[in-house]
């Protein structure tokens, strides 16, 4: 069994008993997940390579259903119902919990199209309500003044830290409640990580967030509460602070101190 912490805020999900077993394998890839997802809060994930932590975070808003032949088991509360059900209408569960990727993926459209790709979608056709929102995701977004002038060129001109900045005004464009974020500073320069540890910091204001990491220190510093996976399992779940300084489970201590990872 996981230690977890006690989360006293409202919570924005919450996890119990999940297990992911992918098509191509006997075994499952997730066993017993239970944890809380706590409201306006960052909740980081960390461990070493293949323990199951992007798997984790696929699974929060059915990326996996992409595949043929990938199974669930358990349940994923969210908003008093299980997200995993066969009958989740997934285009709407996606635009609510929204994932940035490791790469940046700007469309090959324009910067102001790509924004509005999903309001788009979404049956939003009035070009003043269109124009609004575009602006003020990518105020939130904080790159609004590196692109106000140039709405029109292609995205891909873009260096890769404003594009991850773009993909996240495109995520936030559509108003979701949960951003999921898998390694989002990975192929980042440290000036652009560091833009973006701080925009993902201001977001949880308006959003609850869980990031996959490699990088223990990033968790550190933008997360409140910290969960620290090995082969598939949730070893412990706590405030973060307390995680890194005192760990309730053996292997949690040795991996964040480097005896292994």
């Amino acid at each position: 069994m996981a230690t977890i912490c006690n989360v006293s805020e409202e919570r924005a999900l919450d996890i119990k008993n999940l297990e992911f077993t992918y098509s191509s394998a006997d075994e499952p890839s997730l066993k017993e997940i239970s944890m809380p997802i706590a409201k306006n809060s960052i909740t980081a994930l960390i461990g070493p390579s293949g323990c199951g932590k992007s798997t984790l975070l696929r699974s929060i808003n059915r990326m996996h259903d992409l595949y043929p032949g990938n199974k669930y088991e358990g349940e994923i509360i969210y908003n008093g119902r299980n997200i995993l059900d066969k009958k989740e209408d997934l285009i709407d569960l996606r635009i609510k919990i929204g994932m940035i990727f490791q790469k940046p993926t700007a469309f090959p459209m324009s910067i102001k199209d790509n924004v509005a790709y999903g309001l788009k979608l979404q049956g939003i056709k009035n070009k003043t309500e269109l124009a609004d929102r575009v602006e003020k995701a990518l105020k939130d977004a904080a790159i609004w003044k590196e692109v106000q002038d140039r709405l029109k060129h292609d995205a891909n001109g873009l260096s890769g830290g404003q594009q991850q900045r773009l993909c996240i005004a495109r995520a936030i464009a559509v108003e979701p409640e949960i951003l999921l974020f898998d390694e989002p500073t990975s192929a980042l320069d440290p000036i652009s990580t560091q833009g973006i540890e701080e925009l993902v910091t201001e977001l949880k204001e308006k959003v609850s967030i869980v990031i996959v990491t490699h990088n223990m220190q990033q968790a550190a510093r933008v997360s409140d509460y910290t969960g620290f996976m090995y082969l598939g399992e949730l070893i412990e779940l706590g405030k973060t602070e307390e995680l890194f300084v005192t760990p309730k489970e053996r292997l949690t201590e040795e991996y964040i101190t480097g005896k292994f990872g």
